[in-house]
């Protein structure tokens, strides 16, 4: 059987202009999977049905980057495939179930009300920094500085947030081989890491952190490598994500001021509407997984080794589960359902904190700051959409105070 052949590749300036209309025109297409030759080959999927089956069944398609050769062969969950193995994202049940262990006790709704109070915190007292000004960068002065002190307190990092922060915010969007990747700024960040998981070997305080240095896999500690791996994934995957999706959400209501005051109001619908928001601009691109065996998918065979990455824009414009998937509709029911944050036992543990520091987020800029006018023209959005599409600065005036 001939395989149906598409031109894509997520890292480009084309993708970046077009993704809204091709994401709509795949999903709608009678089988939404196609094969790109873009960074060595692989499969992009647009079905909602198969993307959950996909990322639920590991034991069919792996998330296991096997860099040295000498296990299944999967090629991890980003494409192009990561130079490094990340510990907890690519790694599938029990070695995953057991990893996730560790960290799940700070996602309870308890730990949730807790890094909603910090949230509060933070956001306050950067915008209280600006409110004489009359002009902000809301990404830089408000938005990155609290979801990055947010992620940072909730996992126990007391170091100087700022080194963390810009460091990871920069390396979302900067090729690696560029001269501007903050290379030394990661390697500071990660040298932070390290250094706090052998004080809390020491001298455990309760925190994520501790229980990361004292975790057990299978009976085993949990390697330095391995610790710090789980860190760098909770740091890079949980301020630049939420960032994003505040950006984009402060834009659609400055464009529909009719929706403002309810969602100011009105918890449920504000609560909804972060959900079709979501749906409708994924933070994150997509995820990958590898065929273990010779399998199939949409009446398509897919080879062993052969990589499927679940296009988040398009499997969240799947009509079968979205019908009008192509419009924001803050009302929509289902909303929910999206695949933003992946999906599988690898959905995304930070899930309801970043939805949390969202609303959190654009109330108060937008109680706060009034008259807000975001300047599109000199709004600068990440060069390429390949992982996250953020935003590098979001320049904007208001009525100082």
């Amino acid at each position: 059987m001939d395989r149906p052949i598409i031109d894509f590749d997520q890292w480009t300036p084309a993708y970046r202009a077009n993704w809204e209309r091709l994401a709509l025109e795949f999903a709608q297409r009678e089988v939404p999977l196609a094969w790109t030759e873009a960074h060595d080959g692989f499969w992009v999927l647009g079905s909602a049905a198969a993307a959950g089956e996909v990322l639920s069944d590991w034991a069919r398609f792996t998330s296991y980057n096997d860099l040295e050769g000498t296990g299944n062969g999967g090629r991890g969950e980003t494409i192009p495939q990561m130079p490094y193995r990340l510990a907890l994202g690519e790694s599938d049940p029990p070695l995953h179930t057991e990893r996730r262990r560790l960290e799940a006790p700070w996602f309870t709704p308890k730990s949730i009300r807790l890094a909603a109070t910090n949230t509060q915190r933070f956001v306050d007292e950067a915008i209280d920094e600006v409110t004489a000004k009359g002009e902000v960068d809301l990404v830089n002065d408000i938005i990155i500085p609290t979801t990055a002190r947010t992620t940072l307190s909730h996992i126990g990092f007391d170091g100087d947030w700022r080194h963390a922060a810009y460091g990871a915010h920069k390396a979302i969007f900067t090729v690696p081989d560029d001269p501007e990747y903050p290379r030394d700024a990661l390697a500071e960040m990660r040298k932070g890491f390290l250094e706090k998981i052998k004080q809390r070997r020491a001298a455990p305080n309760g925190d994520l952190i501790s229980s990361l240095a004292h975790g057990t896999v299978d009976g085993a500690p949990l390697g330095d490598d391995e610790a710090e791996s789980m860190l760098n994934a909770l740091v890079l995957g949980g301020f630049d994500t939420t960032a994003a999706l505040t950006s984009r959400i402060l834009i659609w209501l400055l464009e529909n001021p009719e929706h403002q005051e309810r969602y100011l109001n009105d918890a449920a619908f504000q609560k909804n509407a972060i959900e079709e928001l979501l749906r409708y601009y994924p933070s994150a691109t997509g995820v990958a997984r590898t065929a273990v065996q010779d399998t199939e998918l949409l009446g398509l065979p897919i080879a062993k080794g052969e990589r499927v990455f679940a296009w988040f824009a398009a499997v969240n414009r799947d009509p079968a589960l979205f019908p009008d998937g192509g419009r924001i509709d803050p009302e929509r029911a289902n909303a929910h359902q999206h695949f933003s944050f992946s999906g599988g036992c690898h959905r995304c543990l930070g899930a309801q904190i970043g939805k949390s520091e969202a609303g959190i987020l654009t109330t108060s800029i937008l109680r706060r700051l009034p008259e807000l006018k975001i300047d599109q023209s000199a709004t600068r959005m990440f060069p390429s959409f390949g992982a996250v599409m953020g935003f590098i600065d979001q320049p904007a005036t208001f009525s100082p105070r």
